[in-house]
């Protein structure tokens, strides 16, 4: 008979085990929140320090610049070591102009991303830019995106950018996807908590004359508004290399 119950084996209950599986696994949970949390706010920090970086440096350009500009105009109609003085101010002068420019540019890029307290949360066309590559009628392309209200979630949607343009005296419209070099038709999808950057190359048309840039917001978030902003082409365009 002994033989017969010998494959059975009592088992004791241990519920405490269970209730130990359940507490680590809350623990490991409420301890990944916590790092994301503490990267997020990291992120949102260095954002800000490199915007309090750019005030100082665009004062301390500007500072420069008057100075080389009061300089130049006590060296300028001397004697040849003060006109060569002047021409080497004038020389920094200009670099100086170019580098407050970018840093302008960079900064307003920063205040695009590090919105203030009460803003809604959003998306924002930060720039759309076309700038000529060759006479072939071909244009590389760039569109930046940012995100508006201090929510750390991320915002997801789509966009679509038409050009507009004549053509044997008729009014056209192409959507710039359908213009990419590579990649023809590629998503034009986004999904970022801060910024997204879209570039590439296109080539319009023969004969196509391009006249404004229509750019259509449709985010799928919740509570994030659509919107479509129309640019001249005079505007976007930047001066080709």
């Amino acid at each position: 008979m002994s033989n017969l119950h010998r494959g059975f084996q009592v088992r004791q209950y241990r519920p405490w085990k269970v209730w130990l599986g359940v507490v680590l696994l809350i623990a490991l949970m409420a301890m990944f929140f916590y790092m994301g949390k503490r990267y997020q706010s990291y992120q949102l920090d260095h954002l800000l320090l490199e915007r309090e970086t750019l005030v100082s440096r665009i004062a301390e350009l500007e500072t420069r610049n008057q100075n080389l500009v009061q300089k130049n105009a006590h060296l300028q109609g001397g004697s040849k070591i003060e006109r060569d003085a002047y021409e080497l101010a004038n020389q920094e002068l200009a670099r100086l102009q170019r580098e407050l420019l970018e840093q302008k540019e960079e900064l307003v890029f920063y205040q695009g991303i590090v919105s203030p307290k009460d803003a809604a949360l959003g998306v924002n066309l930060q720039s759309f830019e076309v700038r000529k590559k060759n006479n072939q009628n071909q244009y590389s392309y760039k569109m930046i995106l940012t995100k508006s209200g201090k929510s750390t979630k991320k915002i997801s949607g789509g966009t679509i950018v038409f050009i507009r343009g004549e053509k044997g005296g008729s009014v056209s419209e192409l959507k710039l996807s359908d213009l990419v070099l590579e990649n023809q038709g590629k998503d034009t999808k986004f999904a970022f908590k801060y910024f997204q950057v879209f570039e590439g190359d296109i080539a319009l048309p023969e004969g196509f004359e391009p006249f404004e840039v229509e750019i259509a917001i449709k985010p799928t978030t919740k509570k994030v508004e659509s919107f479509s902003e129309t640019i001249s082409w005079a505007s976007v365009l930047s001066e080709g290399v």
